[in-house]
């Protein structure tokens, strides 16, 4: 009997089997930890698809998944979205998102009527499609923009370019080293989204415009091109904290001074006005709303807010857009800045601000002294360790030179150091004479002359050699924010010297 009720459950179980069709569950995948409350946020808001999360976000975004994501950022925004064309416009593909994309003229096709839709996409073609919309984005609710969108006779739109040939060549020569790569179609519009911080460097200095974009990458872009128009629509989901790394499209100098500092950060199209507050050591010394995008803190107004405006200070800022209903936004920029005394350049190295280099060298030597500062260096087997190396250098300067070795050594690169040198006495008029002058890795950052003849060095290959510096780099950044210059960034009339920062630039 128990055989018997045995075997027509396995009866009944087979039977069951064979006649009933099986669901499996469709696997979903989660972002990165760096983006994933980001992307939480993004598919509230219906700017992914629901069907978005089924592929790896770290695998490589195509085309037309690119197009769904800009076309969905349209619809938040608030676009309205033209008529698909009569006819397709490309052989490849009848996807509405991509054609919608090719209506507002924010893509072309690949050649001869295709537009590779499963093609990766690379970072100079996101580029343009993102410069493209926030034209389109800011001309919807700015008059000034207006005319820099128009619309053909087939009712496609085509976009004024957002800046010239030449201050983007000169954009991407100062902070990219891998600037060449970028195509030629691409440069204009890359230069653009790069210094509005749209879209962030790679790492040491490069763009790297010919790798590709990661689904969480992709995301992660068409959210700071809708909250750097409008964070409205996030803020209307509840969000009102600081969800992006760091707030799209303002900057601050890193270093001022004191009778100088005008703390200028780029307009946000969304505010009509600012929250600032300046604080030292924790303690608030500025707070006000203000409608400008920046906070003039010449003509001795300095010294009513902060304190020791002699001496060099430290003070963080934080700036927070605010749109039209007086809603502060839910991001906003911290950062640290440093202003120098209020003495001249010659005070500070000589103590007389009429002398500006010391007579001789028995008087420079007595205002020498000598630091130890900690360096990365690299071992036989290409590792890095921790080394000190000594400098010696202007005795009023001595602290400021510490903090930019301290922030060299805590900077991401960890820029390997393997020699520098400072207060070196030479005829004439050389930095060096007054220990206001620092030389690094001399052999791997050259100096070489307008005519292309080297004076010193052998090489500069930076992104190739670890020795060599990289433009806006930590060891640029590090010398910058304390009022130091590279030379290269100085155009000297005699050439570049790229081992070389000074305090006057010179």
């Amino acid at each position: 009997m128990k055989k018997s009720i045995l075997l027509s459950a396995l009866l009944l179980l087979v039977m069951g089997v064979t006649n009933t069709s099986v669901t499996y569950a469709t696997q979903t995948y989660q972002p990165s930890s760096w983006s994933s409350q980001s992307i939480d946020i993004t598919a509230k808001a219906g700017l992914i698809p629901d069907d978005f999360s089924t592929q790896p976000f770290t695998n490589r975004i195509t085309r037309r998944d690119f197009c769904d994501l800009l076309i969905n950022t349209c619809r938040i925004y608030g676009i309205t979205l033209p008529e698909l064309p009569a006819s397709h416009p490309f052989k490849d593909t009848t996807d509405e998102a991509v054609e919608y994309a090719y209506m507002l003229g924010l893509i072309q096709g690949t050649g001869e009527g295709m537009f590779s839709p499963d093609m990766p996409l690379t970072r100079e073609m996101a580029a343009v499609m993102v410069s493209k919309i926030l034209i389109l984005f800011q001309s919807s609710s700015d008059e000034d923009m207006k005319n820099k969108v128009h619309t053909t006779a087939t009712g496609t739109l085509t976009y004024t370019l957002p800046m010239g040939d030449e201050e983007s060549a000169n954009l991407l020569n100062r902070y990219a080293v891998d600037y060449s790569l970028v195509s030629t179609w691409a440069k204009v519009y890359m230069a653009d989204v790069y210094t509005l911080g749209i879209l962030l460097g790679t790492g040491e200095g490069k763009l790297d415009p010919k790798s590709n974009l990661t689904r969480e990458q992709a995301v992660m872009l068409s959210l700071k091109v809708l909250t750097y128009c409008d964070e409205s629509p996030i803020r209307a989901i509840g969000v009102d904290t600081c969800i992006l790394p760091g707030p799209t499209g303002i900057y601050i100098s890193p270093s001022y001074q004191a009778d100088n500092v005008m703390l200028r950060w780029n307009a946000i199209p969304s505010a009509t006005a600012y929250d600032v507050t300046i604080s030292q050591n924790g303690v608030t010394s500025y707070m006000d709303r203000i409608h400008n995008h920046y906070l003039d803190l010449r003509n001795g107004s300095l010294d009513n807010y902060l304190i020791n405006s002699k001496q060099f200070i430290h003070a963080d800022i934080q700036v927070t857009p605010v749109n039209k209903n007086g809603e502060a936004s839910i991001y906003s920029l911290q950062q640290t800045f440093n202003i120098f005394p209020k003495v001249s350049i010659n005070e500070m190295i000589t103590g007389d601000p009429n002398k500006n280099q010391f007579k001789d060298i028995h008087e420079a030597n007595a205002n020498m002294t000598t630091i130890t500062v900690k360096v990365w260096q690299l071992t036989s087997s290409g590792t890095k360790k921790t080394a000190q190396i000594n400098l010696k250098v202007n005795k009023n300067l001595a602290h400021t030179i510490e903090k930019i070795f301290e922030d060299i050594y805590n900077g991401d690169e960890k820029f390997p150091i393997k020699s520098a040198s400072c207060y070196d006495y030479r005829n004439g008029r050389s930095q060096h004479s007054n220990g206001t002058a620092i030389d690094i890795n001399p052999q791997e950052n050259y100096f070489i002359a307008l005519n292309g003849v080297i004076k010193a060095g052998t090489l500069w290959q930076p992104g190739v050699n670890p020795y060599s510096i990289i433009p806006d780099g930590d060891v640029v950044q590090a010398f910058n924010r304390y009022g130091w210059h590279w030379s290269p960034d100085r155009h000297w009339s005699s050439g570049a010297d790229y081992m070389h920062f000074s305090l006057n630039g010179n």
